[in-house]
């Protein structure tokens, strides 16, 4: 009977750390994908030799773009006295005696998409009078890749995981001895709690130095997996109970 415990007890903990090490991934990349593509936006760096009506015309052909919510046009004075605000940045331009700041639009765009905001991006980048493109979406996009080509690996990785479990499952359920169907509750709740503890450890020395943002299960997700694992480590000690009835 202890043996047997020990063997469900170790199937459930390898259970709980492998999916749940793999959920955790996927929940903190899906979240700091989230952040960066609330946060992107494009700034347009103005050609200083262009005259107050050629900066009128690019302003109105970068609003006619219908992805773009709003514009925030700012001018060399208007960078300059920002700057100035910041004593370090102050001395340093003093120095060089001149402003070499230049006029830049900043772009807010009505949806937030790494790809999207690349394109428009690109597509700015090409309209005469700017001189240079910036947007933030670079760090997005390449979550992004990465969020796909993982996306892609996930549903392998949960479809072998299944088959692994049902057959896991199906090869204790075989081996059960005892039939005190009440020990699969006791099984589930030291296995999950074991498992729980140690993606709690990964999650803290892994997890936390390497997301800005790291996020763990909610308590009803814990709560669901619990329940989960006590109608598996249930279903695992019925049929020889069954079967001797």
């Amino acid at each position: 009977m202890k043996k047997l415990s020990a063997l469900i007890i170790s199937f459930v903990i390898i259970l709980v750390v492998f999916y749940g090490f793999f959920s955790l991934i996927a929940k903190n990349l899906s979240n700091s994908l989230s952040e960066l593509s609330e946060r992107v936006e494009i700034v347009a760096f103005i050609d200083d030799k262009l005259n107050d009506n050629q900066k009128n015309e690019l302003i109105k052909k970068i609003e006619n773009i219908k992805t773009i919510d709003r514009i925030k046009y700012t001018s060399k004075m208007e960078a300059m006295d920002e700057f100035r605000k910041n004593p370090e940045f102050a001395k340093q331009i003093k120095i060089l005696g001149e402003n070499p700041l230049p006029a830049t639009i900043d772009i807010y765009l009505k949806k937030r998409d790494p790809e999207i905001v690349k394109k428009i991006a690109e597509e700015i980048k090409i309209l005469n009078g700017v001189e240079d493109i910036y947007y933030t979406s670079i760090e997005a996009e390449n979550l992004l890749s990465i969020n796909k080509t993982f996306n892609t690996l996930s549903g392998w990785f949960n479809l072998i995981f299944v088959i692994f479990a049902v057959i896991s499952v199906v090869s204790l359920s075989l081996a059960v001895q005892g039939k005190k169907i009440f020990f699969g509750v006791i099984d589930a709740i030291i296995g999950g709690g074991i498992g729980f503890y140690i993606l709690h450890l990964m999650y803290k020395h892994i997890f936390m130095q390497n997301f800005k943002t790291p996020i763990f299960f909610k308590n009803s997700e814990v709560v669901l997996t619990f329940i989960i694992l006590i109608i598996v480590c249930l279903t695992v000690r019925i049929p020889k109970n069954v079967k001797e009835k």
